[in-house]
């Protein structure tokens, strides 16, 4: 699942400002560092580490007759839990996701369209990939703590079908920081019927780690 929702959204999330090539010289690289979940909350919560993977990705722009080779690299992690569906069985139907994208600021003008994101943007951009993912809707929004910092995270309802053609009501939180010159984004999805997931999210967010 989580895999394609961030595969959706990486276009977007890697589109550097044409405009603002002129001002760079030499290789044009932005590297994000790994946001991964420390092991202390995923036994807490029951969740079990997935992937880490490096996402890399390059573009060639151009201004003023110049072309450049960019090259941006992102990382996500993925963590799961599994838990019992009516008429599925037992199912990796909670999911934990992290993302870290590079800021990438030139002359300090932003040029990852991350930074614009409200919470909102963000659900509709990792979820609109997924055809699993439907009927997307606010439902509330709590401050938690991520990385130190106090920070949004809003809730929302959707409605979920499986691989196997189950569908089930779920809960989305999402949530956004700047830490160390990166956007570190983290994404939960889970049956709205699983009880004490909230909390659960709540101790994975404190959990995040970055740049340590």
């Amino acid at each position: 699942m989580a895999r394609r929702v961030v595969a959706g959204v990486l276009v977007a999330v890697l589109v550097v400002s044409s405009g603002c090539t002129g001002v760079l010289s030499g290789p044009v690289t932005f590297s994000a560092t790994e946001a991964t979940v420390s092991d202390a909350a995923l036994e807490e919560t029951g969740y079990e580490h997935n992937s880490t993977e490096k996402m890399e990705l390059s573009r060639t722009v151009s201004a003023a007759g110049q072309s450049k080779e960019v090259e941006v690299t992102n990382w996500i992690s993925e963590y799961h839990k599994t838990v019992g569906l009516p008429g599925v069985g037992e199912q990796k139907a909670a999911v934990f996701v992290t993302f870290s994208s590079p800021q990438v600021e030139v002359l300090g003008k932003s040029l990852n369209p991350l930074d614009k994101y409200d919470n909102r943007q963000l659900a509709q951009q990792f979820t609109s990939q997924l055809r699993s993912v439907n009927n997307v809707r606010q439902v509330g929004a709590q401050n938690r703590t991520m990385l130190g910092k106090s920070t949004r995270v809003t809730k929302f309802e959707a409605t979920v079908t499986t691989a196997t053609g189950v569908e089930f009501d779920a809960y989305v939180h999402v949530t956004k920081v700047k830490h160390e010159g990166d956007f570190v984004v983290a994404l939960a999805v889970y049956p709205q019927k699983l009880p004490g997931q909230s909390d659960a999210v709540s101790r994975l967010l404190r959990g995040v780690q970055h740049g340590e």
